[in-house]
């Protein structure tokens, strides 16, 4: 330095000898400015210009003034300013500055900053007064406090580190500095805590009792660990600050404690170890104890011989035909859930398979549930015999709801009749029904359908149960009902089943001899109603034709109409009725009560029997007739059977003339006998329309039978006597039957 100054001052010496000398020859401003530049051109100088364009320097001169910069401010220097001060382009700066740091090791640019020895030791020495004061600094930190790299922080700290700053790296983290008697001071009070404690400690605890840091704390309390200058161990995870330490004293009361509630309960359960701080129980076991002599359940730990133990004792009671609990076979602390998980295990082994495993906790033999379910067998056998005509009607009326069934499926643009056929080659089961045929009906669903009877219920189950099992808990019978039930109940219909098709069976001859009847009589009422149709005919009115069209429609259609009701509501099983339906209106509500397409098959029947067509009706009944659901055309009659008819019923009138209580009566049949006699051909016809079948016959008839007849219709208006009242249908039934 004193060799430095004495330059300066010679320098300035020669600066003034210069200036108090007289100038002997003076160039001109322009004249240097022009010499400068041909220098330049000639490459024989090489000078920088200022940023005014006044003032050249030489590269080694902008040196000099660079480094003289660098030491006015400090040792640490940013080339923009250095560009300033000297007035010089900030390019020739940086072109200089890297010749600077290239050719002088001790200079560092950083960030745009030039920095050299003296700044960096006293930012060593910054770092050591901050490390001193504090105990610890992070690079991280001092990156803001000095606006500098961590990078070149933490080179000058390992440069340094040992002279100027006196400390040690954390090994976990570099940029950690510490002090030694920081850490010494964390050793000491961590030493004596730790070895004082008999119960786990929390590292974090420790900090804020003591004004510790947190990452010394952590290694130290790691090393003590390590080299075995306290007794115990770090427990939890993540950092080591945020963990336990556990000393040593403490888990071996703890091991000592689970070996001995082992052996005394023959299970240990989690939550008993994390009442014992232990976080982590199955991991704390398996740590100590083989995984293949012991089972880890969800809540607990047995041993396998509490398990092959329970296997003995099942074996024993598959054949007790009685129940127990699954949770007596364990120990009494265990959860529920691992009871249940257990109990399922056994019973997946296939030597169980006599045990059934019900509401999670009961055991029970299948001898049990055999029993159970064999206490139903008579009175199934006695409920169904009093059930079976009933189930009977039901299957015969199965066809029929079958049939319209299957006929609401079949396209409507496909013809009736050839939905039928294709229906009638379906596989299906036959019952036998409506005089012998067989209609489709499907078994199952005949059975299915049957309402079980109370005592199968399953409330009924459990308290006829509850009279032989008096200390079973009521959820275990209620299971052993809900398990036998539905095989009761498919008993109960089987059985219902074949008793009801044994009665079918046994009725079917009957059956068939009913369809017969009624058809027999149909067909003859049918028969009838043609001939009274062309007795009709020899009427010489419209209004008389339609009068006794209606009036035959009234009497012989209900006469064929009735018995046709009452069959197939008997056929269907329908509730008994009363034949009491002689008109149309009480026609009307049993109609009602027939399903389809009875109903709307017999409501056209019935309308067209309240109408004045006879045409009408019969194409109505014999659609009823002709119909699936019927199966019941009338016969055709030939010319023998209509005279059979007729002389029938000429009997039946000239019965009845001998059996007649007053003239009119008696008159009106005489004249009907008359008219089939005559004509060929029976009338229905009332009282009313007497004097027209006179009309029509009495050409044929001669002057004292007129006179009969005339004299008859006289007398109905008076009240003649007994005698003359014999002797007058004596009379008419001579002239009846002549």
């Amino acid at each position: 330095m004193a060799s430095d100054w004495e330059e300066v001052r010679r320098l300035a010496n020669d600066f003034q000898r210069v200036q108090q000398g007289s100038t002997t020859q003076r160039l001109s401003e322009r004249n240097c400015i022009e010499i400068v530049s041909n220098l330049m051109k000639m490459k024989l100088l090489d000078v920088v210009f200022t940023t005014d364009g006044k003032e050249y320097l030489t590269p080694q001169h902008l040196n000099r003034e660079i480094r003289d910069e660098i030491v006015v401010s400090g040792g640490r220097i940013n080339i923009v300013d250095v560009a300033q001060a000297l007035n010089v382009d900030l390019s020739h700066v940086e072109g200089a500055v890297k010749d600077i740091v290239r050719s002088d090791p001790s200079l560092n640019f950083i960030l745009g900053q030039l920095i050299n020895a003296d700044y960096i030791a006293s930012l060593a020495d910054d770092m050591n007064e901050r490390l001193q004061e504090k105990g610890v600094i992070n690079i991280s930190d001092l990156t803001i406090v000095f606006d500098l790299p961590a990078e070149f922080l933490m080179t000058v700290a390992a440069d340094n580190l040992g002279r100027r700053i006196h400390g040690q790296k954390d090994p976990n983290n570099p940029r950690i500095i510490l002090t030694d008697w920081l850490i010494a001071r964390h050793r000491a009070v961590l030493r004596g805590a730790l070895n004082a404690s008999s119960r786990p400690v929390p590292i974090q605890g420790l900090i804020k009792q003591h004004n510790l840091n947190d990452r010394i704390t952590a290694l130290v309390v790691e090393e003590l660990v390590s080299l075995g200058e306290v007794s115990g161990t770090l427990s939890g995870q993540g950092r080591k600050d945020k963990a336990s330490f556990v000393p040593n004293v403490y888990s071996n009361a703890q091991n000592t404690w689970v070996k001995d509630f082992l052996s005394s309960n023959a299970y240990v359960a989690y939550d008993m170890l994390k009442r014992f701080d232990i976080a982590d129980p199955i991991h704390f076991l398996k740590s100590r104890y083989a995984t293949s002599d012991f089972m880890f359940l969800n809540t607990c730990m047995i041993p396998n011989s509490t398990f092959a133990r329970v296997e003995g004792v099942l074996e024993d009671f598959m054949s007790t035909g009685t129940w127990m609990e699954g949770v007596g076979l364990f120990p009494s602390g265990m959860d529920e859930e691992d009871v249940a998980a257990l109990l399922q295990k056994l019973m997946s082994s296939k030597k169980f398979k006599d045990i059934q495993l019900l509401e999670g906790n009961f055991l029970v033999a299948n001898k049990m549930i055999d029993d159970c379910r064999d206490l139903y067998g008579p009175r199934i056998e006695t409920v169904a015999d009093q059930e079976a005509t009933t189930q009977a009607a039901i299957l015969m009326a199965a066809p029929a709801k079958a049939a319209h069934q299957e006929d609401d499926d079949v396209d409507s643009n496909v013809s009736s009749k050839k939905s039928r056929k294709d229906q009638r080659k379906q596989p299906t089961a036959k019952v036998a029904s409506k005089g012998g045929k067989g209609k489709k009906v499907d078994d199952v669903e005949g059975s299915q359908d049957v309402a079980l009877p109370d005592f199968l219920t399953i409330p009924a189950i459990v308290v006829e149960m509850q009279k032989i099992y008096e200390d079973a808990p009521y959820e275990l019978l209620k299971a052993i009902a809900d398990l036998i039930q539905p095989g009761l109940s498919s008993q109960y219909r089987k059985v219902l089943d074949a008793k009801a098709k044994t009665i079918i069976a046994s009725s079917a001859v009957d059956r068939k001899q009913t369809h017969k009847t009624v058809q027999d009589q149909i067909s003859m009422n049918m028969w009838l109603m043609r001939l009274f149709c062309k007795g009709i005919e020899h009427l010489s009115t419209d209004a008389d034709k339609k009068q006794l069209s209606k009036h035959l429609l009234r009497n012989l259609g209900s006469e064929i109409l009735n018995p046709l009701v009452y069959y197939v509501m008997e056929d269907l099983g329908m509730p008994a009725q009363e034949k009491t339906a002689t008109t149309s209106e009480s026609r009307n509500k049993l109609i009602a009560k027939l399903p389809e397409p009875y109903r709307s098959l017999f409501d056209k029947c019935n309308t067209a029997s309240n109408g004045d067509s006879i045409d009408t009706f019969e194409t109505a009944l014999n659609a009823l007739l002709d119909s699936e659901a019927i199966g019941m055309p009338v016969k055709k009659a030939d010319k023998k059977l209509e005279s059979q008819i007729c002389q029938e019923h000429r009997q039946q009138l000239l019965h009845g003339i001998k059996s007649a209580k007053d003239v009119g009566s008696a008159l009106r049949l005489c004249v009907l006998a008359l008219f089939l006699k005559f004509t060929g051909v029976p009338l229905d016809a009332p009282g009313k329309f007497v004097p027209q079948m006179i009309n029509i016959i009495k050409s044929n008839l001669n002057t004292e039978q007129l006179d009969i007849l005339e004299n008859c219709k006289e007398k109905m208006q008076s009240q003649p006597s007994q005698d003359v009242l014999l002797e007058t249908i004596d009379k008419l039934h001579q002239i009846a039957n002549g």
